[in-house]
C-alpha cells in the first residue's frame, strides 16, 4: 500500500496489525499497531514473532515505503498475540501503560521521546542509516544531546572492556525502540559490569 498522512491517520484509527517497510533490506520490517503519529513520526507498539508486545518504537514517516496489511503473516501473528494476553506474557514491559501516560496530541515525539531517555538514564535502541548507507543500530543510553547530534554509550558483546560511545545525527535516524527485550537485556548488562544506573 502507498503510504500517506490518509493511511497513517486510518492505521491509527483502526489499531489493526500492520507490516511497516522502512528499512533499507526490504526483507525486513516492522510488525505493530500504530498508535500515533506527529509531522515526522509514527509511534508503533511494535508485536514481536511470538505475539509479544517488543517496546514502543518511534518510526521516521519518510523512510516508511510500503505499510502492509491483512497479510496470512498478520492473521497468524494476531492468534498469537490473544494466546500471549491469555497465557499473560504479552506486555512483560508494561508497555501499554507507558503508552497511556503518553501525550499522544503532542506536535515532536522524537524529541520528547530523546529528552525523557536522556533525563531518566533510559536504555534506548537507534535505527539509522550509516554512512555506507545501511541499516544499522545501536543500543544504549544517551550520553549527550542536543537538536543536531545525539551521543550513545553502548555496550558491545564482544569486547566488555568498557563502553563505547557512537554519534549520530538526529536527521539520520530511522526509528527509536524503548522499553524492549533489547533495552532490557542491554540495561543490565551496563547495570552488572559496568555498574551504570540505568533502566530498560
Amino acid at each position: 500500500m502507498i503510504v500517506n498522512a490518509a493511511n497513517i491517520k486510518k492505521f491509527q484509527t483502526t489499531k489493526q496489525l500492520v507490516e511497516i517497510h522502512h528499512f533499507i533490506n526490504p526483507d525486513t520490517y516492522t510488525i505493530g499497531v500504530i498508535m500515533a503519529y506527529d509531522q515526522h513520526f509514527c509511534m508503533v507498539k511494535s508485536i514481536d514473532p511470538n505475539g509479544k508486545i517488543n517496546g514502543l518504537l518511534l518510526v521516521n514517516q519518510a523512510d516508511i515505503y510500503a505499510i502492509e496489511e491483512d497479510t496470512d503473516y498478520l492473521r497468524a501473528l494476531a492468534i498469537k498475540c490473544d494466546l500471549a494476553k491469555k497465557e499473560g506474557y504479552y506486555d512483560i514491559w508494561h508497555v501499554e501503560s507507558l503508552i497511556a501516560r503518553i501525550d499522544l496530541q503532542q506536535i515532536n515525539f522524537l524529541w520528547t521521546f530523546l529528552q525523557s531517555a536522556y533525563q531518566n538514564r533510559r536504555v534506548i535502541t537507534i535505527g539509522f542509516t550509516d554512512d555506507a548507507d545501511l541499516d544499522a543500530t545501536v543500543t544504549g543510553y544517551i550520553k549527550e544531546l542536543n537538536h543536531e547530534i545525539i551521543h550513545i554509550n553502548y555496550v558491545d558483546d564482544y569486547d566488555l572492556s568498557s563502553l563505547w560511545t557512537l554519534s549520530c545525527q538526529l536527521e539520520q535516524i530511522n526509528y527509536v525502540r524503548v522499553v524492549s527485550f533489547q533495552t532490557h537485556e542491554y540495561a543490565a548488562l551496563m547495570r552488572t559490569i559496568f555498574n551504570e544506573q540505568v533502566q530498560g
